[in-house]
């Protein structure tokens, strides 16, 4: 029988599903790459680069690796931890993603997964679980570290205010370094799903009604997609081997055909950046990229 609130120490260190599997091919990292609006100018050959199977540098995106592992496992998870109420699958939000890298993405590779319920925490409203997983490698090598913070509405009040206190840095209180303009498609969400997030949050209005939206939303991690492309294309003259690791917290959501702007600010090895929808004024997402201070050798 389920808990009619949250249990927390029934819920911290619940191993989701054993050792998953994954694998992809160019085709997946290109459809993904699409999905966050890369080679928008086809005659841009910097883009091209993550959207081309045959160019001389093939690369992806660093965020791809928010694409490993699937809604469905964090969902499974969710349903059979002993410690977690019975809840609305439609209350259930994104809230916070990182990604710490610890080589780049190649351009096929399989892959093995652990993962486990970090932490939870009350926030009133609702329940932040905190999902950690491990990507390695066919040779075990850790390729990245992979944590989601999803949450959940209306079950929260268990008085837990969870044991990770990680924060992200404050905007800075002066002119950004750099901005870019992304203007998002109507079918943006229909486009980026085809990466993996099938939630059909981003798609039904049947289901986004439920959720409380007037039209299906745009997902935060194709958000979260642009803001690194941004900072990959400022920052890094698309260079992938200068992310060390991505952060971001999603504060409101985004309607596909919108446009995010993207201000970031240069401080020591991080850039930090907002995201605001150019329409409704609106901070979408917030975070930062850490640089690695010289270039990792390329796979």
């Amino acid at each position: 029988m389920k808990p009619a609130k949250v249990v927390p120490d029934l819920v911290r260190g619940f191993k989701i599903g054993g050792i998953q599997t994954q694998s992809w091919v160019e085709r997946d990292t290109i459809l993904y790459a699409l999905g966050v609006g890369m080679s928008r100018d086809p005659m841009d050959t910097k883009e091209l680069a993550f959207t081309y199977e045959n160019s001389e540098n093939f690369k992806v995106l660093p965020t791809f690796g928010a694409t490993i592992g699937s809604i469905g496992a964090i969902f499974d998870g969710l349903v059979s931890c002993p410690g977690m109420p019975e809840f609305n699958p439609m209350m259930l939000l994104h809230g916070e993603q990182r990604l710490e890298f610890f080589k780049p993405f190649p351009q096929r590779q399989q892959v093995t997964m652990t993962s486990e319920i970090a932490d939870v925490a009350d926030k009133v409203k609702g329940a932040l679980v905190t999902f950690s997983s491990d990507v390695k490698d066919e040779s075990g090598s850790i390729i990245c570290k992979n944590i989601s913070k999803m949450f959940i509405r209306k079950i929260g009040g268990f008085g837990d205010r969870g044991k990770l206190q990680d924060s992200l840095p404050n905007v800075p209180q002066r002119p950004p370094c750099k901005a870019t303009t992304d203007v998002t498609t109507p079918n943006q969400a229909i486009l980026y799903r085809l990466a993996g997030d099938v939630n059909p949050l981003h798609i039904d209005p049947n289901m986004a009604a439920m959720g409380g939206f007037d039209r299906p939303i745009l997902h935060g991690l194709c958000s979260f997609g642009i803001a690194g492309k941004a900072v990959l294309k400022e920052f890094c003259d698309y260079d992938v081997t200068k992310f060390k690791s991505i952060a971001a917290r999603f504060t409101s959501h985004v309607f596909p055909g919108e446009t995010l702007v993207t201000e970031m600010w240069k401080e020591g090895n991080k850039v930090i950046f907002a995201q605001k929808t150019q329409e409704r004024g609106k901070i979408a997402t917030q975070g930062y990229v850490e640089l690695n201070e010289a270039p990792q050798p390329k796979i």
